[in-house]
């Protein structure tokens, strides 16, 4: 039978889960990324407020992040033994379903209340599940059990410690039973569970008990460790991380023929635990399901940066089944990701409050580490993937987590190539000399792709140094570079007779020694990177089919041609492809076509300005007036895998007017 839906109420219940929820999603000290649940119980006890599955605490609101659950109805699932009897997949396949039913609003099957909230249905009204570093360090430790003992031996109710189960329904039956016999040893639930290599439980009456035990708790574990204070390292070398981050980029590509950003990172901890003789050890073996999930294990230690043995490491996990590692600690340098730029902020948090609890667990008897089973669990548990999914999405665009960079990309045909670029997965450095233009183009690209990687660059392609350090802010940004598309151009109009002299050498500066500039130090970078790349010429058809009263325009159009066809003889033997597009006239945010251009192209044929585009257009094939994407849809082909065999082309998007002969 279909269960009716009650009429959901915005009451203070709801409130109370969002402010909780905010309040301590917040510190990285407590929660990382998505982890962590919260809940509160409506008056009557017969439904419960709960985050939902994939959500970070901090961004629960009024519309999302939450869920409304029949407490009842988790009671009984908790109790089904019919479940705890059945093969795992079908079990959790069971359950996820089950746990949909007990839900009472109006959200659909794409928000699951978390996964434990049977657990939280067994707890008082207020529930707090946090993953605090300072406590990590204790249920981490071979002693953290006896320590945690002695910490609250003035609790006249001491904390329930539950050792280490499968989280889910394996974890909320056990956390049942432990309850069950706590109250009847102590006359009431328990307002403080340590889950072993996991993390903590709160639970009271009132959020602001609950908030204060919390606040009990941490203060209590953090007096005794290390301290949290994480400060600023002492800069490294740039030189040396970047060129560490080309070769983690190749290591990774090698081994799994997927393109990620590579970040870096550095801070006194990190300092501090990769300059340690037992880091390796240290790093060896997931702690808690958070690093599986968001880190895909421990950071890889490396003495040293080697490309064929980083990509040996890799390929060796894959041939065991497991995840690829998306974090490296580097001796002297520091950590460095290789990951999907919007989950790279919660590897980073993860990666350091794992640093923090394995240096603080040695100390207390040794670290303990999820084996082999536990962790195979996790990484095949269906909830977990869910999770995951939630927090960083998907993608399956042609470029996707390339690293491109368009000039002239702050306005015209840079700007329509730039968003399609983005559009395909891409992510975009716009350089420009104009870099407010360049700005208004990120603006517009993170308006039609809130998720998209884009920053803007000032840069002078006519000046070596300000290429270069446009370059270095790229690698210090996203480690690599694979695209780069050169769009900064100009077209001085004049009849040969008038010409002058420093608009010729303007063209020649821009149109072609900024082009030489910019493909010299990209290769350079794509040679040290080793996995090849694309480099396109946005050139014309009057490369091609000269126009008349346009010298310096034919002339530098046409050299970028021949330009390109020489560079992808010597790029070839790297894997880099270098290739031209030609458009026909684009009128649309063009600079070059302002209206005293079109009024001098007015004049040139005889004709009123009204009447320049219709006679343009008029002269094509097609007779359609060609876009900005049209061009971008070109370069984006160009760049991609389709054109893998494609170089030293020239592809010609003018509706039909030029050639190529």
């Amino acid at each position: 039978m279909k269960k009716v839906k009650s009429k959901i109420v915005q009451d203070d219940v709801l409130g109370t889960l969002i402010k909780i929820s905010n309040k301590v999603g917040v510190d990285p000290n407590l929660v990382q990324g998505g982890g962590g649940n919260t809940s509160v119980k409506t008056e009557d006890g017969k439904y419960m407020y709960i985050k939902a599955s994939g959500t970070a605490l901090k961004d629960m609101n009024t519309e999302k992040g939450w869920r409304r659950v029949c407490v009842d109805d988790l009671i009984a699932l908790v109790n089904d033994a019919k479940l705890a009897n059945l093969e795992m997949v079908k079990r959790e396949t069971q359950v996820v379903a089950r746990l949909g039913f007990c839900c009472d609003d109006h959200f659909g099957s794409g928000f699951r209340p978390s996964v434990e909230a049977p657990l939280h249905a067994i707890l008082d009204r207020c529930v707090i599940h946090l993953h605090p570093n300072a406590v990590g360090a204790f249920v981490n430790s071979k002693d953290g059990q006896k320590k945690i003992d002695k910490l609250f031996a003035d609790y006249k109710c001491p904390p329930l410690w539950v050792p280490y189960v499968d989280p889910g329904f394996t974890l909320s039956r056990t956390v049942f039973k432990l309850v069950q016999q706590y109250q009847t040893q102590y006359g009431k639930m328990p307002a403080i569970v340590f889950l072993e290599k996991h993390g903590l439980f709160v639970s009271a009456k009132k959020p602001a008990e609950a908030l204060n035990i919390v606040k009990d708790v941490i203060d209590r574990c953090s007096q005794k460790l290390k301290s949290l204070n994480v400060t600023p390292a002492a800069q490294c070398d740039k030189q040396a991380v970047r060129s560490a981050s080309l070769t983690i980029r190749k290591a990774v590509y090698n081994a799994t023929g997927q393109y990620f950003p590579v970040s870096f990172s550095n801070n006194s901890l990190i300092k501090q635990f990769s300059n340690r003789s037992d880091a390796a050890k240290l790093l060896n073996g997931a702690i808690t399901p958070d690093e599986l999930v968001y880190a895909n294990g421990p950071a890889v230690y490396l003495e040293k940066v080697d490309a064929k043995k980083i990509t040996a490491k890799l390929a060796a996990q894959i041939e065991k089944g497991e995840k690829v590692s998306r974090s490296f600690l580097v001796k002297d340098l520091g950590l460095f990701i290789a990951a999907d730029s919007s989950t790279t902020p919660v590897i980073e948090q993860v990666c350091c409050s794992s640093l923090f609890i394995r240096l603080n667990a040695a100390g207390m008897g040794g670290l303990t580490t999820l084996s082999k089973r536990q962790a195979d669990f996790i990484n095949n548990w269906e909830a977990e993937a869910f999770r995951q999914k939630q927090y960083a999405g998907s993608s399956s665009a042609d470029l996707k987590n390339r690293v491109a960079v368009v000039t002239g990309a702050g306005s015209g045909l840079g700007r329509s190539i730039a968003i399609g670029l983005a559009n395909s997965g891409a992510m975009v450095a716009l350089a420009d000399i104009d870099v407010e233009a360049a700005q208004k183009t990120a603006e517009t690209i993170k308006a039609q792709l809130p998720h998209a990687s884009v920053m803007a660059i000032k840069c002078n392609v006519t000046n070596e140094a300000d290429v270069e350090s446009g370059f270095a802010a790229i690698l210090d940004c996203w480690g690599g570079v694979d695209i780069i598309v050169n769009a900064a151009g100009i077209a001085p109009a004049y009849a040969l007779v008038d010409l002058p002299v420093d608009k010729w050498r303007l063209a020649l500066e821009i149109n072609l020694t900024g082009y030489f500039i910019m493909a010299k130090i990209a290769s350079r970078i794509m040679i040290a990177q080793g996995i090849g790349g694309s480099i396109v010429n946005l050139s014309s058809k009057s490369g091609i089919d000269a126009s008349k009263n346009n010298t310096p325009y034919n002339a530098t159009k046409s050299g970028e041609l021949h330009m390109a066809r020489g560079w992808a003889m010597e790029l070839g033997q790297s894997g880099i492809r270098v290739n031209c597009v030609c458009p026909g006239n684009v009128f649309e945010g063009s600079k070059i076509w302002n209206p005293e251009y079109i009024k001098v192209c007015a004049k040139k044929y005889g004709i009123k300005p009204e009447e320049v585009i219709p006679y343009y257009v008029d002269k094509t094939m097609l007779k359609r007036e060609i876009k900005g994407s049209d061009i971008a849809n070109a370069v984006v082909f160009l760049c991609s895998e389709r054109s893998r065999m494609v170089t030293g082309q020239t592809l010609v998007v003018d509706a039909g007017q030029a050639m190529v002969r």
